[in-house]
């Protein structure tokens, strides 16, 4: 998959999909019909360049038995953390049936995504990193104090989360998918010495995994602590939330890593004006112009209310910066 160079857009659509099609997020998020209905009006509505289903963080939970809880209009959560120490682990281990119901959900809609949606689209999915999805088991503060403190246990916890996450994403390369975000946002509280050996080589793990190679790391909040470690990944490229200065990180970054965001998705795609969003997606351009691994993005999946003439808004900007090159050549 080939991002260098060809100025795409990726804005993180999908929950405001909902407002095209008079549903609830969770209609969409438990019907493979409905999401993908939302999202191909969507894609009718802005035609972006690379097309993602609605971003769910708890589907690999769900699927080992942890509590979750799915609002009509919010986004999904794990209120029921099971594990506090091997013994529950090995229990989430036994349990564990391969492909669950949730999961099958969002492999239909890749399937229709990569079989329905034109050609010329860049299909990605999304999966939820280890480190993360062992926060999910545990809690976030559990997860924290137990790589620390029992490095044993959390190698163990981290090997077999990758062997979940393995399955799924195998399964939506299977169905379609040109490449996956692989979510990781609780690694944002490691240390640099924390994140290799509880982010860093279980993403590598993942690769040997996966049939295809073609992760995308996120992590949410300012990374600028981790870069220089997600960059030894072997990731193709590194969608970062806002509040990281990209003009300040491009030099920093492999050229055959391509550098996805940040445009905030709160306070100028939710709360700004059009204008707002033009000029804050014109100056990561302008600040980016210098390199060919940009690809225009926000910093994290846009919420439910985001006005439709912002995302427009996004998506103009975005069409002349390619049309600018495409003039020139």
């Amino acid at each position: 998959m080939q991002f260098i160079g060809k100025r795409l857009n990726a804005p993180l659509l999908g929950a405001p999909g909902c407002k095209l099609t008079n549903t609830t997020l969770k209609e969409n998020l438990l019907n493979a019909d409905q999401q993908f209905e939302s999202l191909q009006r969507l894609y009718e509505k802005f035609q972006p360049d690379i097309m993602l289903p609605m971003m769910e963080l708890t589907v690999e939970a769900d699927t080992l038995g942890m509590g979750v809880r799915i609002p009509e209009n919010d986004n999904p959560a794990v209120v029921e953390h099971k594990v506090s120490g091997m013994s529950d682990f090995e229990g989430v281990v036994r349990n564990y049936k391969g492909i669950s119901d949730r999961m099958k959900v969002f492999i239909d809609v890749m399937s229709k995504m990569s079989s329905k949606l034109p050609a010329s689209v860049v299909n990605l999915a999304y999966v939820i990193g280890p480190f993360t999805l062992v926060g999910e088991l545990m809690g976030v503060e559990n997860v924290c104090i137990s790589s620390i403190m029992e490095p044993d246990f959390m190698k163990r916890q981290l090997e077999f989360c990758n062997q979940v996450i393995g399955d799924y994403a195998n399964e939506l390369f299977n169905a379609g998918a040109d490449g996956i975000v692989v979510l990781e946002p609780t690694a944002m509280l490691l240390s640099p010495e924390g994140y290799v050996a509880n982010s860093l080589e279980p993403f590598k793990d993942l690769l040997e995994i996966v049939t295809n190679k073609n992760l995308i790391l996120h992590i949410c909040g300012n990374t600028m602590h981790l870069v220089e470690g997600m960059c030894k990944t072997g990731t193709i490229g590194l969608s970062l939330d806002t509040a990281v200065d990209f003009s300040k990180l491009k030099d920093k970054v492999p050229k055959n890593i391509a550098l996805i965001g940040n445009v905030d998705p709160v306070n100028i795609m939710l709360q700004g004006t059009p204008e707002n969003v033009e000029a804050a997606a014109q100056k990561l351009i302008n600040d980016m112009s210098d390199t060919d691994n940009y690809i225009l993005s926000t910093g994290c999946d846009l919420p439910l209310d985001t006005p439709m003439e912002n995302i427009e808004a996004f998506m103009r900007v975005a069409r002349k910066w390619k049309k600018d090159v495409e003039s020139l050549t």
